[in-house]
Formats: C-alpha cells, structure tokens, sequence
C-alpha cells in the first residue's frame, strides 16, 4: 500500500506517530491558536506587545494596558477593559481564599491585595538580584498618590520609562537622579518580579546624569 502524503503540518513538527515529540508538539501548537490577542464577539484575550490598544488607558480604571494583561475585547464597540480583579473593571474581586492568606482582605470593588507568597517572591528576587547602583526600593502601597486615581482631568502617575501608570504593590525608584535623599517624587519601575526592570532598561549601571523632571545636571539647583 502506497504511503499517504504528510499532512502539512507534519513537514514542521513530525508526524503524529505516538511519539513524546510529536504529542508535545502539537500540544505547543494548540496552544498558541488562536492568537492571544485575536478578536471575537465579547472576547476574553491576553495583551500583547502588537495588541492596538497596548499602552492605551483603560476607560474604567484609566490604568495602562500592559502586555499579558487579560481583557475583554469587544470588537464591535471596540471597547477594551481589563479583567485583572486587581483593577476592578469588568470583574467582582472574589473573597479571599482561606487557603490562600494575603496581608488583607479587600472590600468588594475595592484593591485586592497581593499574596504573601507573591511578595516573598518578589523580596527573594530582590535580595538576589539588587538594583543597578544599590539604589534604594520604595513598594508602593495602595494609598500611595502613586497608584490612586486623581480627579479628572488628571491622569493617574506613569512610570518616566516604559509609561505605564503604577498599580498597587509595585516597586519603584523614587526620585531617580537623587534616590538616596529624594528631592521629587517621580519613580521608574524596579520590579523584575513582574517583568518591569525599567531601572536596568534606563540606566544600567544605576546613574542618572540629568534629571528627566527638570532637565538639571548633578549639583544643579542644589544646597
């Protein structure tokens, strides 16, 4: 009997013989299809890096949409919410799982806290990986002017390097060209927990030459 043509698939990833690879590799195929970010009625996608409304501000929570933040996309409004229940967009937070301790446990609507286990991480990573410069860390709480919302027309405090607003628990450099005795309040993001070196990103060996707020050299406009 006379072999059957490859599927078009199996030039790629093998043919489906039974094999680990082959079941592994269609597995890591299924996996990515659809594409994370492709539109449908009331979709539920990830944001990524080509997502059209990255970096764009969420209109309930006027937070930036970052890549890997989940969203409900509706394509024929075109409209775009978050569904972090951190955020409190398009989601009730659920109560706090008693098998799960957090460092408090948050009001319907309101900021959910981060679990310990996350800030343990997050405190480990830091110690094993200390910022450029040994700069000081600030992690901002949620009653920081920060990370809460202002009346309008202002909009919420944006990191000065990647430009994405700062949310609850976030660790930061405060005033980065004099973090050891800040003059300002302005922060870049120092959160390689989440994804966020934006310390490293700007200023790899940790020292800011001008001040990005008022554009002074070192010593300028200082007693």
């Amino acid at each position: 009997m006379a072999s059957q043509p490859p599927l078009p698939w199996e030039a790629f990833y093998g043919a489906a013989d039974g094999s680990d690879v082959a079941a592994f590799r269609l597995g890591e195929q299924s996996a990515f299809e659809p594409p994370p970010d492709m539109a449908g009625p009331d979709a539920e996608v990830t944001t990524t890096k080509d997502s059209w409304w990255n970096h764009l501000i969420c209109s309930t929570c006027r937070h930036t949409f970052r890549r890997g933040d989940r969203v409900r996309h509706d394509p024929g409004s075109a409209s775009v919410v978050h569904l972090d229940p951190a955020l409190g967009c398009a989601v009730v937070p659920p109560p706090p799982s008693p098998a799960r301790r957090t460092r408090s446990a948050p009001a319907a609507g309101s900021a959910v806290s981060v679990p310990d286990d996350a800030v343990q991480f997050a405190e480990g990573l830091a110690l094993t990986w200390p910022p450029a410069g040994k700069v000081p860390v600030t992690r901002l709480a949620a009653d920081d002017w920060r990370t809460v919302r202002p009346l309008p027309p202002l909009e919420r405090t944006r990191c000065l390097y990647c430009a994405h607003t700062f949310r609850d628990g976030e660790h930061v450099v405060v005033c980065p060209c004099n973090p050891r005795n800040p003059t300002c309040g302005a922060a870049v993001h120092r959160d390689p927990a989440v994804g966020l070196v934006c310390w490293e990103s700007w200023q790899p060996d940790g020292q800011v030459r001008q001040c990005p707020v008022s554009a002074a050299w070192p010593g300028e406009g200082r007693r």
